[in-house]
């Protein structure tokens, strides 16, 4: 019996040797050591699913989207399977699993009535994989610990985001014509970039990790700790600047009033020695850019204004439940009633894009969904006695409160990368929440 044991054992081994063996004589060196590379990971994440959702973060800007649909589809599979065949279980129900779950189902049926169901099966797809993905991340990270790594793999992923931009710009990377107005703008002719293929949505991501890698630096009480998030934040906001959006500057100072007013207060005395600094020390051309918020005449934001007349007559005839859900079937009425397609995507306003493709009651959800957030998160974290949970739970919040702003001037549920990581965000406050019920459970079972 012991024999047999031994050997039913050892046969999968030997199988799988045998079979890299074969792929090896077969297969070119670099096809060859991607798959074996692959394997390994997988069975590591079999083994232990922490690792592929670290994977997920750490990859998620640098990856191609297909592949981080891919990887985290993988990581939803390898989830239920654990669920059905090692007797795993999801944590018990909360109540912010009510408006997702609302959102869920609005957008299947906006999905299923679209004008385009083909088309807005795009923008379903990701949305369901990054929320089941954030199902996977709140029922496996489960401590404080496991949480910390995961925002530190975070933090580190957009910093190597930053650098990667901040590269772009010594070496004078080129920049695309239209995204800037040449002629009211002459100076400028650097844009970064990095991993995101465009500055606009380099900048979303940057105003959503900005107040984390604060947040981590705030928090820190080790000097090298301090050290290395103190340097993370200045690189990322040096590439936030380095970007030129506007939207984005708008929305990383709206979460920085955000943090302040969560976290602490006297943080807002800095806020004019600093606008005073700034007025004294920007490169004139990154002033000018500042100071051409305040103006309507260049291209980008005469052309935004034209979009959003043009889709307030979308939202008007299909003001109840949209025309689908997904850029393509609001593309496809908008260049109907614009008489050409314009080359848009999007109209750059996250809410009137809403209301176009989902109609009211969509946004009515959407605004749901987010209040439901922010109501529990500043209720059971912020204004809790647990300085780690308030100070990691007003990173985030000011993370999603810039992005929300920053969403009146571009469609932030738009980009899969953008999505992915709007979503994780939310997770990552919905398994702040989980593990302090769960400290508060203990504690009142130590006090009974």
């Amino acid at each position: 019996m012991v024999v047999d044991s031994i050997r039913k054992r050892n046969i999968l081994p030997i199988a799988f040797g045998i079979i890299f063996l074969l792929l090896y004589w077969k297969l070119p060196l670099k096809y060859f050591a991607s798959l074996l590379i692959g394997f390994l990971g997988f069975i590591s994440i079999l083994k232990d699913i922490r690792i592929g959702v670290l994977v997920s973060i750490i990859t998620l800007p640098f990856w191609d989207y297909t592949l981080n649909l891919i990887f985290m589809g993988l990581m939803v599979g390898v989830y239920l399977f654990e669920m059905l065949f090692k007797g795993v279980r999801p944590l018990e129900k909360e109540p912010m699993d009510i408006p997702i779950i609302l959102f869920i189902i609005f957008i299947l049926i906006s999905t299923i009535t679209s004008i385009d169901i083909y088309g807005s099966f795009r923008d379903l797809a990701f949305h369901l994989t990054a929320i089941g993905f954030i199902f996977v991340l709140v029922n496996t990270i489960k401590t404080k610990k496991d949480f910390n790594i995961l925002i530190t793999c975070l933090i580190i992923a957009a910093a190597l985001v930053g650098i990667q931009g901040l590269l772009q710009y010594k070496e004078g990377v080129k920049m695309e014509a239209g995204w800037v107005d040449l002629i009211r703008n002459p100076e400028i002719n650097i844009r970064i970039y990095s991993a995101f293929g465009n500055p606009n949505i380099l900048a979303e991501y940057l105003v959503m990790t900005i107040p984390i890698s604060l947040a981590l630096f705030w928090y820190s009480k080790r000097l090298f700790k301090k050290i290395f998030f103190f340097a993370t934040t200045i690189i990322l906001l040096l590439s936030l600047m380095l970007t030129l959006s506007r939207g984005g500057w708008l929305g990383m100072a709206f979460g920085a009033l955000i943090f302040a007013l969560l976290v602490e207060r006297r943080l807002l005395l800095l806020a004019i020695p600093l606008a005073t600094i700034m007025v004294y020390t920007l490169p004139e051309r990154i002033f000018n850019r500042l100071l051409s918020i305040w103006e309507f005449k260049d291209f980008s934001s005469i052309s935004r204004v034209n979009m959003w007349q043009t889709a307030l007559g979308i939202i008007h005839r299909n003001w109840l439940i949209g025309v689908g859900f997904g850029y393509i079937p609001f593309r496809m009425v908008y260049s109907s009633y614009a008489g050409h397609m314009g080359g848009y995507y999007h109209i750059h306003n996250t809410y009137l894009q809403t209301l176009g493709e989902t109609g009211i009651v969509g946004l009515i959800i959407l605004i749901f969904l987010i209040f439901t957030l922010f109501k529990y998160s500043i209720k059971r974290l912020i204004g809790g006695e647990d300085r780690y949970a308030k100070v990691m739970a007003g990173g985030l919040l000011a993370g999603l409160a810039g992005i929300l702003f920053h969403g009146l001037v571009e469609n932030i549920l738009y980009m899969p990368k953008i999505i992915a990581t709007f979503w994780i965000m939310i997770g990552l406050l919905l398994i702040l929440l989980r593990i302090a019920d769960t400290e508060d459970d203990m504690g009142q079972s130590e006090r009974n």
